[in-house]
Formats: C-alpha cells, structure tokens, sequence
C-alpha cells in the first residue's frame, strides 16, 4: 500500500524531472561558484521528445514553442517587428500525386469513389467505394487495393519531398526576379521571401507541407516590401512553379508535385493568424500515424513485421526499409527512416529571418527560470546513466500531473476570455 511519504517523494521526483513521463537520468558532480562546496548527484532531466505519446508534458512545450515560432513571424512578437502583420502573406498547402486510389471521405456527397461501372482491377478488387466514411474508420487511406498501390513511388517521393520543396522556393524567388527584370542574386537588395513550413504525414502515408510565404524589404522583416511585390503576384508565380517543378530521383523517375494546391492570402488578418499558429503547431507534437508503433527507427525487418498497425502503413515502411539496397537509392537514408515512410527532413522548417528560434526560446526560458530560482550559480559535469525515474510508478503519475496542469491552464484560459467579455459588456 502506498502512503502519504511515498506519493510525496514520487511528486518530488517527477517535479524534479520538469513533469516528464520518461526522463533522462545524469550522474556528476556539481561545484556551488558562491560557496565552493561539492555534491556529486544523479539528476533527472526532461527527455525533450516533441511526440505526445512518447512524452506528453515535454510535447506540450515543444508544441507551445512551434506556435511562438509560428505565431511570431505572421503578428510579430520575440524580436519580430508587429509590421510584418500587414506584409503580403500566404498560407499554402501543397500535396503529393496519387500512387493509387485510396479510400477518402469523399468529395461527392461524402461517399468514397461512387463511380459506376468500374469494374475491378487486375486483382479482382473494385475500383468503386460507395461507403460513408467517418473521421474515425480505420480504412481511411487505405488503398481500394494493396497489389495496385506504387508503394515504390510513394516512398521515394516522400523521400524527395524536401528537395522538392526547396527547389520550387528557388523557382518562386527567380521568377519573382525576372518579373521585375531583375536576376535572382539581385533579388535580395529589393525584397526577401520569408517562409516556414510543417510537414505532415496524411492516413494515405503521403507528406503534405503547410507553409507560410512572407515578403519582406531588403532588410528582412524591418523593412517594407516593395509596392509591386503583392500577395497576388506572389501566388501567381507560386502556382506557376508548382505546376511544373520536378525532381530528379536518381533510377530515371521524376518527383513532382499532386495536383492539390491551396493558397490563401492572409495577410493583415490577425484571427486566421492566430488559427493557423495552432493548427500548425498541432502537428508538432504527432507521430507518422499518431501512435506509439512509428515513433522510433527499427533497428530491423522484423520489427516492422511486427508492428500493431494496419497492413497499409507496414507495406509503406517495409517498402522504405527494402528500398534502400536499391542501387542509385542508397542516398535517399531509407532504411534510417522507414518508420516516417522514407522522409528524411525535419518536421519545421524555416528561413533565418522569418521569426525567432527554438534555440532562442529555450535560452530565453532557461534565463528566466535561473532568475526566478534565485540559487547561487552551479556549475557540474555529467554523463548519461539510463532513462526513466527510479519508481516505475512515478511515470503515470507524470502523466497524472499533466493533464492536471493542463486542465488548469485551460480554465485559467476561460476565466480571462469570460473577464474580458464582462468587462466588455459582451
């Protein structure tokens, strides 16, 4: 039975360890700078994994770091100026081709391929669906068939989204230039194209990137932009160079963009700012399909074999675990990342001058809770020594305390919005 004394020590611990579920243990020694005095120690500190279900209190705070990241460069705020709020800017989504029909919950009347007389496919599946999927049915994104699907292709195209991504920006920047009958390099002493971008992996196993697109004067975000360079033009040459930018893969095929394009103009609208920071930020915290299974590399075949998931996402990370001893292939990192489906890029990304940094933010933070500590100043050495706390008990109780502070949080959040209005007469 546990008492009093020992959900005490164990609140000590995971407070210790910032509210991780899965912290990583150090052992050193510390020398107090104000007394001299030594203490050799283990310390539990944070894992940092931005995942929630590997740590759900240390994903909270990378996902709320993601929204500052977002949320500054379109509103300004942690060194931007709020002026960027009214320079042109776009959100766009751009997404992968088809490698193959895949169950969806529908366009036509919220059935999934209601086409008639389709007749079946080489493997004797039908190429109709005239199903009503809900948000929650497992086959969503599924192939209508597994033997038809270019799992091949869909990897390797996940594989080479990034640089496909960066040579479309390329595009945009050069064109831009030549509209005003200037060359790319001259670009810069004009105007600069700002952006950030997430990548999310969609239920079909396929990258799509959301990113924001923010002109700036030739001084980055201090400076105005030019007249000429308006939200308009800029997505007339964002649709122009997707429509045909490709990249070469290396066995002869080409990875282009699917033909889903959506650009909205944002700019000076401080509602859908605040909208997209969230719902950008949601995905910093998900895992390839938002489970446990595909959170970390395998370190063989067999772990794939032998993942819980649905036959659709094992076919994808097989396929990119079989694909890298493919002659022409083996620089793609396949085998490295096949629990992302052969992605190999970083979930946010973003150029210098768009907004602040997660190095900054974490500095910023480190700052703040030295200062508020008010101890003398430490300095130590340490080595890793495992993970995890000492009572295997504390991890859930880890869990316990999060979702307590963040039901807190929420109606602290509530009982400000409701002042507010009040004080408002709303």
């Amino acid at each position: 039975m546990t008492g009093p004394t020992d959900i005490r020590s164990r609140l000590a611990e995971v407070t210790s360890a910032g509210g991780c579920s899965y912290p990583i243990r150090l052992f050193g020694e510390t020398v107090n700078m104000a007394t001299g005095e030594l203490d050799q120690r283990v310390l539990k500190v944070p894992c940092k994994d931005r995942r929630a279900v590997v740590c759900p209190a240390c994903s909270y705070l990378y996902k709320a770091d993601a929204w500052i990241l977002v949320a500054s460069g379109l509103n300004g705020g942690k060194g931007v100026p709020e002026s960027v709020a009214l320079h042109p800017r776009l959100f766009v989504t751009l997404t992968a081709p088809s490698f193959g029909a895949v169950h969806t919950d529908g366009a036509s009347g919220g059935r999934c391929h209601p086409g008639r007389n389709l007749g079946s496919c080489t493997h004797g599946r039908p190429r109709a669906c005239h199903r009503r999927h809900e948000s929650g049915d497992p086959d969503l994104g599924s192939p209508l068939c597994l033997e038809c699907h270019d799992y091949r292709g869909a990897v390797i195209w996940n594989a080479m989204a990034s640089r496909l991504w960066n040579r479309t920006v390329t595009q945009v920047r050069r064109s831009v230039a030549k509209s005003h009958g200037l060359r790319e390099r001259d670009l810069p002493h004009v105007a600069r194209l700002s952006y950030l971008k997430v990548a999310e992996i969609q239920r079909r196993g396929l990258l799509h990137f959301h990113a924001i697109l923010r002109v700036d004067g030739p001084d980055g975000p201090d400076t105005e932009p030019p007249a000429w360079l308006t939200t308009e033009l800029l997505a007339e040459h964002v649709r122009e160079a997707v429509g045909w930018i490709g990249v070469g893969v290396g066995d002869g095929t080409e990875a282009r963009w699917g033909s889903q394009l959506d650009i909205q103009d944002v700019t000076a609208s401080s509602l859908d700012d605040l909208r997209i920071a969230a719902y950008l930020a949601k995905y910093a915290a998900k895992t390839t399909d938002g489970s446990l299974e595909l959170a970390r590399r395998f370190k063989n075949r067999v772990e794939i074999e032998r993942l819980r998931v649905a036959e659709h996402p094992r076919r994808m990370a097989l396929t990119s675990w079989d694909l890298a001893s493919d002659p022409g292939l083996e620089h793609l990192r396949l085998r490295e990342h096949a629990h992302t489906f052969g992605f190999a890029g970083q979930l946010i990304t973003k150029s210098r001058s768009y907004s602040t940094t997660f190095t900054s933010l974490r500095a910023a933070r480190h700052a703040y809770q030295a200062k508020r500590s008010g101890s003398d100043p430490v300095l130590g050495s340490f080595g890793f020594v495992g993970r995890g706390y000492d009572d295997p008990a504390s991890e859930r109780l880890a869990e316990v305390v999060f979702e307590q502070r963040r039901e807190l949080t929420r109606d602290l959040r509530m009982s400000r919005v409701m002042s507010h209005e009040i004080s408002q007469g709303l």
